[in-house]
């Protein structure tokens, strides 16, 4: 199953005729569903704030490392004009929300079974994410993870925010 998950999502990156979202391209608009509770969540809701958008998988090995560092970096940002959104990518809500039960963060989580955020966005690999400004506009991407990320996440956060580094 995770398998056929992990190549389902290959396919879909390869198959996409559209271009990769780069930095300084529009962030693609989307509105999907929460796992917590089932109300809308639009990335035109966030106008104004610095967005973290980052697509997981319960099948994601990385992902169960990335998660529960981006909750605390959104902690750490918690009184600035600044927010996660987590995109899951699970075809199987159960498998998302299992995997949520045993990592669990307080940022919203997003459920994408159908995938198609994740084409309009042209992934290039799992996990990926994307640092949008306050006018929308992608202004990094990330594809894969691993602990020292954070740190170069922040100094991204930090430039678009104006503000110096907060304590980890």
């Amino acid at each position: 199953m995770r398998i056929a998950a992990a190549l389902a999502v290959a396919l879909l990156a390869a198959s996409c005729s559209v271009a990769a979202v780069e930095p300084g391209a529009p962030a693609p608009g989307f509105r999907l569903q929460t796992f917590a509770d089932g109300r809308q969540v639009s990335l035109a809701d966030l106008r104004g704030k610095v967005v973290f958008v980052d697509f997981w998988a319960s099948w994601c090995s990385p992902c169960r490392q990335s998660l529960p560092l981006y909750d605390k970096l959104r902690e750490s940002y918690a009184a600035a004009d600044f927010a996660v959104l987590a995109i899951g990518l699970d075809e199987d809500t159960a498998d998302a929300k299992a995997f949520l039960a045993e990592h669990p963060v307080k940022y919203t989580t997003l459920q994408n079974p159908q995938g198609d955020v994740a084409k309009a966005f042209d992934l290039k690999g799992m996990p990926s994410s994307y640092l949008i400004d306050r006018d929308g506009i992608v202004r990094a991407r990330h594809v894969g993870f691993e602990a020292k990320d954070i740190d170069a996440l922040r100094k991204e956060i930090d430039g678009l925010l104006g503000k110096s580094a907060p304590a980890a």
